[in-house]
């Protein structure tokens, strides 16, 4: 028996609409605060349509309303942000016994992709989808409300195919790969990432989020957001703190995400703001340079007792092969203003395997680590491989081995325990299998739909994977879009 979901809403329901079933291929307490997800919902709630949520645990497709079946929806929405969640868009089919392929489906159900994957590559699943929608969901408004008529007036499923190809933010893979732009919003006022859905099974808890900012200013080269978005774009002050208000009649938890938090231009008056009005105040992420004794206090005083520093390099050479902008200073002088804001516990993010990378490079992760717990503070670290992304630096480097990979994370492990130094390392293989996905060709997607184990293909399939451009249909670039004089910042 389905376990009863306890959730607030903060906007009501449409009702009326064309029925849509909007998937989160991963657990409710992930898609709860998942906020594509949560604008996924308000988009097309927006154009039109009456969504009914779907979410994946334990091998079983689950609504959210209460016992509805998949199978009863025309449309299939699916949000994807994470690369080893599209196997579970596999099993949903498998399970339901549902044609997997779009060419075998015929538009029954109709099933449409959007998401963080297809911002940048979604060869993974191209002949599962009937369309793609890339880049920002607010700027995809004309082409939903133009599906939900189709829909209306009823337009056959090749009918719906040539119409929507008409768009050039939108991919239809059963006419074929052409070249796409990405969606994008110019006015964070407009934005639809906010919480939606709150409950205490949520992965944070019952914490309000709201994308305060999006796109980053910072160039580091590992990094997928600072290449898909060349503008960066705060929301108002005004429209952050109307949000928040509606929101705390339900809630005293508000979390601040963005790339960049400690970008946000009036960041301090925000904090000032909410002092007075929240119980708990969480911030997604924050420069190591920007980390003041003042805005720690202010984080202290909100509930925070740990702080998020990401040098990413233990060495200078490597902090700079990875563009962070870093200096050995900037960390010493991070770390000692979190010791005099009263914090007790730092956790340290660091990216390993990098090009070029010697057995010194990695020493300096551990003297970094040894050097926040001679501060006196809790130092736990927290190490991935460098999966090597599209548009990115790294996107034609061939990422290290699996025994390669393990040999440096043994050595880390080992040395960062000699001092009683805690360390979470992220799955070698299953960054290798990330890897395969976020650089996958389109007939990825049809061996996949052909295997039973789908896991095993794909460890089989990581030993020798060779990464390719295969990607390049999808026009990054910013300019000539929509923008003016915001642009360009980054492109020339």
């Amino acid at each position: 028996m389905q376990e009863r979901i306890i959730e607030t809403f903060l906007a009501q329901k449409a009702k009326g609409g064309i029925p849509i079933a909007l998937i989160f291929p991963n657990d409710y307490a992930s898609a709860v605060a998942n906020l594509g997800f949560n604008a996924a919902f308000m988009a097309l709630e927006k154009c039109g349509f009456s969504c009914e949520r779907f979410f994946y645990l334990n091998g079983e497709i689950r609504s959210m309303e209460g016992n509805k079946n998949l199978r009863n929806f025309r449309i299939w929405a699916f949000s994807i942000s994470f690369e080893l969640d599209v196997l579970n868009i596999f099993d949903i089919f498998s399970n339901l016994k549902v044609e997997v392929l779009s060419r075998e489906r015929k538009g029954n159900p109709l099933v449409v992709f959007g998401g963080a994957l297809t911002f940048f590559n979604p060869n993974s699943f191209w002949y599962v989808a009937d369309l793609i929608f890339h880049g920002e969901i607010e700027g995809s408004v004309s082409a939903l409300e133009s599906l939900k008529h189709f829909f209306e007036e009823g337009f056959s499923w090749t009918e719906i195919l040539d119409k929507m190809n008409e768009f050039e933010d939108v991919s239809v893979p059963p006419i074929g790969e052409k070249n796409v732009k990405l969606s994008k919003v110019r006015d964070l006022s407009n934005s639809f990432a906010s919480s939606i859905m709150l409950s205490d099974q949520g992965a944070f808890g019952k914490t309000y989020l709201i994308e305060i900012e999006r796109g980053c200013i910072h160039h580091c080269a590992f990094c997928v957001a600072s290449k898909i978005y060349n503008i960066v774009r705060f929301m108002p002050v005004d429209e952050v703190e109307k949000r928040i208000s509606y929101a705390l009649k339900y809630t005293d938890k508000v979390g601040l995400i963005g790339a960049s938090v400690s970008d946000y231009p009036k960041l301090m008056d925000l904090l000032i703001w909410l002092k007075e009005k929240v119980k708990y105040l969480s911030v997604s992420s924050l420069r190591v340079d920007a980390v003041t004794v003042e805005l720690l206090k202010i984080l202290v005083s909100l509930g925070d007792r740990e702080i998020t520093l990401a040098p990413e390099g233990g060495t200078q050479r490597m902090r700079d092969a990875l563009n962070k902008e870093l200096s050995a200073e900037d960390i010493s002088v991070a770390v000692k203003n979190v010791k005099d804001a009263g914090l007790k516990r730092v956790k340290l993010y660091f990216i390993y395997g990098l090009p070029d990378e010697k057995k010194e490079d990695l020493d300096g992760i551990i003297d970094m680590a040894r050097m926040v717990k001679e501060y006196g503070l809790i130092p736990y670290v927290s190490l991935n491989p460098l999966i090597p992304k599209p548009f990115t630096d790294f996107e034609n480097f061939k990422m290290f081995s699996l025994k390669d990979l393990k040999e440096r994370e043994r050595y880390l492990k080992s040395s960062l325990g000699k001092y009683g130094i805690k360390s979470k390392f992220e799955s070698v293989r299953l960054s290798r299998i990330q890897w395969v996905i976020s650089t996958a060709n389109k007939e990825l997607s049809e061996m996949l739909s052909e295997k039973d184990h789908k896991m095993s293909f794909l460890q089989s399939v990581e030993k020798s994977w060779e990464g390719n451009l295969t990607w390049r249909y999808i026009d990054i670039s910013w300019r000539n879009s929509i923008f003016d004089e915001l642009k360009i910042l980054k492109e020339g």
